[in-house]
């Protein structure tokens, strides 16, 4: 916990991030309290490692996104980003950022490797479907964050496929304003951004 406290005294810890699944540990095992008072004294948002895990050692009950919605209502001055919307449980973790105010979901990790976008839409296009369904029954796009689970996957390729499932009129959120929101000492570290043609 001092560890913790030690980075987010410094401006470049914008966040802390949770790994349930990972861990064996539910969100709302009291282990995570102290964690969650860190980030509502420090401001900073707990990102959830949330859905399918790259280990078979890990445990997917911990991960599910069902888990947030309990800490989210225990604990409403912090906020809660749902990592990897879930996947595969998309709509269990949409209906949470629609319960509570203070939950984000971000759309990182849902793809894998070096690929074209055409490629991805066509081998995922049912999947790519399923999520734009989910993203627009959200209908809040200001709780959205891109994300890329960078290394794991080809970043400008993963944009465009992110590009076609949002639709374009929020991108300026998705892509950009809304992580300055939610992770608001990004303002401290002066990113730029970057046109996203």
């Amino acid at each position: 916990l001092d560890a913790f406290e030690k980075h987010l005294k410094t401006k470049h810890c914008v966040g802390i991030k949770l790994y349930p699944g990972y861990n064996h540990f539910y969100v709302y095992d009291p282990i995570h309290e102290p964690f969650y008072d860190l980030a509502k004294a420090y401001n900073v948002p707990v990102v959830i490692h949330t859905g399918d895990t790259a280990n078979p050692d890990a445990l997917v009950k911990y991960a599910h996104p069902l888990t947030v919605d309990e800490v989210a209502v225990a604990h409403r001055g912090v906020r809660f980003v749902i990592a990897h919307c879930g996947n595969p449980w998309i709509p269990d973790a949409v209906e949470v950022a629609i319960k509570n105010p203070n939950v984000f979901i971000d759309l990182s990790g849902l793809a894998e490797g070096n690929f074209t976008p055409d490629e991805y839409f066509r081998r995922y296009g049912g999947y790519a479907e399923n999520l734009k369904t989910w993203v627009a029954y959200l209908s809040d796009y200001g709780k959205l964050l891109y994300g890329s689970d960078w290394p794991l996957v080809n970043i400008p390729s993963y944009i465009e496929v992110m590009r076609r499932i949002i639709p374009e009129k929020h991108h300026e959120e998705f892509f950009y304003s809304n992580a300055k929101r939610v992770f608001g000492r990004l303002d401290a570290l002066e990113i730029k951004k970057k046109k996203l043609s």
